[in-house]
C-alpha cells in the first residue's frame, strides 16, 4: 500500500488547523510535544502534532506510525490505526500487535485479527541467531575469555560488528554476536523484555558455545549497546546465566533491579563497566547505578564522553580494549 493512501487519511483535517505547530521543530520535538497532549488527555492534539511530524519527516515513519497507531487505537479511530499499521508492515515494521491492549480494543474487528495473526506467524517462525567469531591463531587447546555481545533496538549482527571491534577481541578473545529474533524494521532487530523465547533460545545458544569452544569459564563477558545492554543487565542481575562481568555502551537500565540483586553481583565480585556519554538520555539511571554498586564497594567504572548522546565514541574500539583488560584482570 503506497503512502499516499495513508496521507490521504489525513485530509479530513483542516489544513490550518495546522498553523498551531511551528515548523522548525525537529522530528524528537513534535514527538515530545504529541506525547505530552497524550499524557494530559488530549488526543485531538497529541494525533495532529503526530500526523505533523509523519507528513514532513518520512524518514522517521518508524517512528512516527507506531505512535500514532497507538494514539489512533486510543481514541477509538480503529480504521486509521489498522490502515496505518498495514502500511508500516509492508514496509517490515512490527507493532506488538497481540500485546493485551490492542487484542482488547480490536476484539471484534476481523481485519485487526488477520493483521494481527500475520505479524504473529511472523514473530512464531523466527528465532534468535548467532554468529562466533574466533580470535588471530586460535587454538582449540587453548582456553580464551568470551564476549558475547547483544546489539541495540532496530541493529543486527553486521551493524553490531562494526561497532564492537578492538584489538584485542581481535586477538584474545572468542566473539559471539547475538541477534534477536523480534523484528524492529525490515533489517533490524529489536530485545523484548523478560521474554520467554528469547530466554529459552539464548540459553541453548550460551550452552552450544560452551561445548564446542574452549571458553575460559572465569572470564566470560557480557556486553551491549542501549537496549542490548538493557537484555545484559537483565541477565547479569537475575543470574540467569554465568558471567564474569559487563561491558556497556549507553545502556538502558531496567527499572526492575533490585536492591538484593545489586547486593548479590557484588558479593560474586562481578565487574560492570559503562560507556556513555553526557547527553545520553540513560545517563543519571546509568549513574544511579554505578553509584549504588560503588556504595556496596562493588566494582565498577564508567566513563562518560564530552558532547556525546547515546551513540559510540569515536574512540570506542581503544576504550572497549580498556575495559577488556580490566574485567578479567
Amino acid at each position: 500500500m503506497k503512502r499516499v493512501i495513508i496521507t490521504a487519511l489525513f485530509c479530513v483535517f483542516i489544513i490550518t488547523s495546522y498553523a498551531q505547530i511551528d515548523e522548525n521543530l525537529s522530528f524528537r520535538e513534535l514527538q515530545t510535544k504529541a506525547i505530552d497532549y497524550y499524557r494530559a488527555n488530549n488526543m485531538d492534539s497529541a494525533i495532529l502534532f503526530m500526523e505533523f511530524a509523519y507528513e514532513k519527516f518520512p524518514d522517521e515513519d518508524l517512528s512516527s506510525t507506531r505512535i500514532l497507531g497507538a494514539f489512533y487505537a486510543i481514541a477509538g479511530q480503529h480504521s486509521k490505526a489498522i490502515k496505518i499499521w498495514i502500511y508500516g508492515m509492508e514496509k517490515g515494521y512490527y507493532y506488538r500487535l497481540n500485546s493485551d491492549r490492542y487484542k482488547e480494543a480490536f476484539k471484534d474487528n476481523a481485519e485487526f485479527a488477520e493483521i494481527a495473526k500475520n505479524e504473529k506467524d511472523k514473530i512464531d517462525a523466527a528465532h534468535i541467531e548467532h554468529e562466533v567469531v574466533l580470535p588471530t591463531n586460535y587454538n582449540k587447546d587453548k582456553f580464551y575469555p568470551t564476549l558475547f555481545i547483544f546489539h541495540g533496538n532496530s541493529r543486527n549482527i553486521e551493524k553490531s560488528k562494526l561497532s564492537w571491534a578492538s584489538q584485542i577481541m581481535n586477538d584474545n578473545y572468542i566473539s559471539i554476536f547475538v541477534q534477536s529474533y523480534v523484528h524492529m524494521i525490515k533489517d533490524g532487530f529489536q530485545w523484548i523484555p523478560n521474554d520467554e523465547k528469547t530466554n529459552k533460545e539464548f540459553k541453548e545458544i550460551y550452552d552450544k558455545v560452551l561445548a564446542t569452544y574452549p571458553v575460559d569459564t572465569n572470564k566470560i563477558i557480557f556486553s551491549g549497546m542501549s537496549a542490548g545492554g538493557a537484555k545484559v543487565l537483565e541477565y547479569a542481575f537475575s543470574d540467569f546465566i554465568p558471567m564474569n562481568g559487563l561491558v556497556l555502551n549507553c545502556p538502558v537500565i531496567p527499572r526492575d533491579i533490585t536492591e538484593d540483586a545489586i547486593k548479590q553481583f557484588v558479593a560474586d565480585k562481578k565487574k560492570i563497566g559503562i560507556i556513555t556519554g553526557e547527553n545520553d538520555f540513560a545517563l543519571a539511571a546509568q549513574q544511579n547505578l554505578v553509584n549504588t554498586i560503588d556504595s556496596l564497594k562493588g566494582h565498577n567504572k564508567i566513563i562518560v564522553n564530552k558532547d556525546l548522546g547515546h551513540s559510540f565514541s569515536d574512540d570506542f574500539s581503544s576504550l572497549l580494549d580498556d575495559y577488556l583488560k580490566w574485567v578479567i584482570k
